[in-house]
């Protein structure tokens, strides 16, 4: 292999850990809403004369963090999941990590769904902001693994609690939508849905999907999309 395509190769290489930063068994996603953006939250830790990214994420790899913010040469850690602001941040970029299991969400390797039960009780409306504060959206379910894993979390650790999940329509005939689009469901309870003309938002219980007004309060479960 000659000088030329050696240097494609590392170069490839490097490129590669910066925009994925790959540090330890973490890693961490470029956020690119947020680049060249001020943030409402304040960090935890600010450092400076870090001129490389992956030595930014070490730096939050260490300290468990949640976000972090690489701008020059200065590196910010947060431990909350970052809102963008409107002032202007020109040369800050931001890396999320893939899921933020200190701040109670739930990982599950097998379908590389990120959730987090929520246990307050709001709207479906009022659910999907604060899901959206989280960082996330209520959680979709539109493969039969996300479906069943969910389902059999909720039902084996908290029996016959009902949850809103990310699924609406948006007309009275609908159809029925996850908030990805998809229209994809495992199974509904029985004798749903059934297209009442007011019920128009959708919750999990311990048997299956049930269509419901969206005024109702329920709790309610958020998930961060992972790539």
């Amino acid at each position: 292999m000659d000088a030329k395509s050696t240097a494609v190769i590392v170069g490839w290489f490097l490129v590669t850990v910066l925009q994925r930063c790959m540090c330890g068994r973490k890693y961490y996603y470029r956020v690119e809403n947020l680049d060249n953006r001020e943030v409402t939250e304040v960090p935890f830790q600010t450092y400076t004369s870090t001129s490389d990214v992956g030595h930014c994420a070490r730096l939050c790899r260490q300290q468990d963090c949640v976000y972090l913010r690489h701008d020059g040469d200065v590196c910010s850690l947060y431990y909350a999941l970052n809102n963008g602001g409107l002032s202007p941040a020109p040369g800050a970029i931001y890396y999320r990590n893939t899921c933020p299991t200190r701040l109670g969400f739930v990982f599950a390797e097998s379908t590389n769904l990120c959730f987090k039960l929520r246990t307050e009780t709001k709207t479906w409306d009022e659910s999907q902001n604060t899901c959206d504060g989280d960082g996330g959206r209520l959680v979709v379910l539109d493969t039969d693994d996300k479906y069943n894993y969910v389902k059999n979390y909720i039902m084996e650790g908290f029996g016959t609690l009902t949850v809103w999940v990310g699924m609406k329509k948006s007309t009275t005939i609908g159809p029925f939508r996850w908030l990805t689009g998809s229209t994809h469901t495992t199974k509904w309870d029985s004798g749903e849905p059934d297209y009442v003309s007011f019920q128009n938002c959708v919750y999990l219980y311990h048997k299956d999907l049930v269509d419901r007004e969206c005024s109702e309060q329920r709790r309610f479960v958020c998930e961060i999309f992972l790539q």
